[in-house]
């Protein structure tokens, strides 16, 4: 996913690079900058994009903002932080490492709070936090991470809000647009207002990446098969440190003049990209980059449509076909970019040389397309010489291979609805369901003039309820009255006075 961002042009990242490289010349730091981050800045284009990205092309916060994160590594010694460097107690005990993929194939830097103590050194953890990202950059260039908090089992005596705030502050001052989620999992309730607090300390732009997950959803944004088996997932990984594998950092490969104007934006893009100049979307903002082409004769795969998921307004459903038109067998993964709105099936499989394998997908009924092009989806193929087509095999072929990779190609389609009429209508001539955009808004007021109704409906029901209930209260005491009241008196019906009966004498005797 990550965060939201305008796209900066090659013009921007070089003015951005001659600003750094004119300073630099004219007013060097007292102590010389790293010369991996020199070179980040004379030979690539990421690190730059990222600056720009996260202060919304502000040219002039991005510079100083640039200045001083260079400031800091030199200062703080990120690019040469090892293991031997670090707190072996902290390092081993498994509270924070990077594992896994999520479901955009960004690594996982996991933070298993119940296993923190308040009485650790703050200084020593943030230096173990430093070291996985530049550990994890090194590895796979500059890419993003997913912040997963694996807050199961964690009670207040755990929950240390000044670790937080620096584990924000540290992403927040010197790795910009470095987050792809922030992912909180099972946050017991009494936390609640801990993490408000932490809320308030994100860029606008990153609390749009902050999801608060349980057992229930986690799969929206980790795959099951990536999710450890404490989070309801089938990956049993027990945590083992393993030192980092002896070899130079990959030198970034300096962008050609065919690249200058193609800024990409980490989601490997910088591989074999297969994307239509000519499609339609927003120029200022997506989350997948600007959009470039290579040569036909190079791709494993041919897409049908190449440019876009139609969506039926009628159906919410699309159709993919991804023919194999090389001469061996290839394997394929398909990512979006808004995980939860669509569903997928399948999502990643085999297609053998030749054949063609269809691919459908749902947008779910509670949803809506963006209207300004953000919905995208990835396609990720790389060839598989064995031909084994596992489920087991292709899902593990997947946890070792990310689009950063030099053999794995990205296809790259724009959601759009599909502007075809009929495309929903069975051969009945009925649409199999109303869904665009006009239908959703007639539907939900239909839904609430139901809802009124039903709310009136209620209202007068009770108060026909209480009608009869006093009426039937009101019989009950008039029968009581009558059968507790004793013989009933006679009145006169004259003057209101009591009729007096006669007295009764006895004759006389003769």
């Amino acid at each position: 996913m990550g965060v939201t961002v305008k796209n900066p042009s090659a013009a921007q990242i070089e003015e951005l690079r001659q600003r750094f490289n004119t300073k630099y010349a004219a007013s060097p730091p007292k102590e010389p900058f790293h010369p991996i981050d020199i070179d980040r800045i004379r030979n690539d284009h990421v690190w730059l994009q990222r600056f720009l990205e996260m202060h919304d092309l502000d040219m002039e916060t991005s510079f100083n903002k640039l200045w001083e994160t260079c400031t800091w590594r030199q200062s703080y010694g990120a690019n040469d932080l090892t293991a031997d460097k670090l707190n072996q107690e902290y390092l081993t005990e498994g509270s924070v490492f990077v594992h896994g993929q999520d479901v955009d194939g960004k690594p996982l830097l996991i933070f298993r709070v119940r296993l923190h103590s308040k009485s650790k050194n703050l200084d020593e953890l943030i230096r173990i936090v430093v070291y996985w990202i530049e550990r994890k950059q090194r590895e796979s260039h500059l890419t993003q991470l997913s912040i997963f908090f694996d807050m199961a089992g964690t009670g207040l005596a755990t929950m240390d809000l000044d670790f937080v705030k620096r584990i924000v502050e540290t992403f927040k001052l010197y790795y910009p647009n470095a987050l792809n989620y922030i992912l909180v999992f099972e946050l017991a309730w009494v936390l609640n207002a801990a993490f408000k607090v932490i809320k308030t300390l994100l860029p606008p732009k990153a609390v749009e990446i902050l999801k608060m997950i349980s057992k229930k959803d986690v799969t929206q944004y980790v795959p099951k098969d990536n999710c450890l088996l404490s989070w309801g997932g089938n990956d049993s990984y027990e945590f083992q440190f393993v030192p980092e594998s002896k070899r130079p950092p990959a030198k970034p490969k300096a962008a050609n003049a065919g690249d200058d104007d193609q800024p990409h934006e980490d989601m490997g893009l910088d591989k074999k990209v297969h994307f239509s100049k000519s499609v339609l979307m927003s120029p200022h903002y997506s989350s997948f980059g600007e959009l470039h082409t290579t040569p036909d004769d190079e791709v494993m795969l041919q897409l049908e449509p190449k440019e876009f998921v139609n969506i039926c307004p009628q159906s919410g459903e699309a159709k993919l076909s991804l023919k194999n038109i090389s001469s061996q067998p290839v394997a394929y993964k398909i990512q979006t970019t808004s995980p939860e709105k669509f569903r997928v099936r399948p999502r990643c499989g085999v297609v053998q040389p030749n054949e063609t394998t269809d691919v459908s997908i749902w947008l779910k009924p509670d949803h809506i397309l963006s209207s300004d092009g953000k919905d995208k989806f990835l396609v990720m193929a790389t060839s598989t010489p064995d031909g084994g087509n596992g489920a087991q095999e292709v899902i593990e072929l997947w946890r070792e291979k990310t689009a950063n990779d030099s053999d794995v190609e990205n296809y790259r389609l724009v959601c759009r609805l599909d502007e075809k009429k009929d495309c929903g209508v069975k051969n009945d001539g009925q649409s199999s369901r109303e869904f665009g955009p006009e239908q959703l808004q007639m539907q939900a007021q239909k839904m609430e003039a139901q809802l009124n109704f039903t709310k009136h409906l209620q209202y007068a029901t009770l108060a026909l309820l209480l009608l009869l209930f006093i009426g039937f209260g009101f019989l009950m005491f008039e029968q009581m009255h009558k059968t507790s009241g004793g013989r009933p008196h006679h009145h006169s019906s004259g003057g209101g006075s009591c009729h007096k009966p006669t007295a009764y004498t006895c004759p006389k005797r003769k």
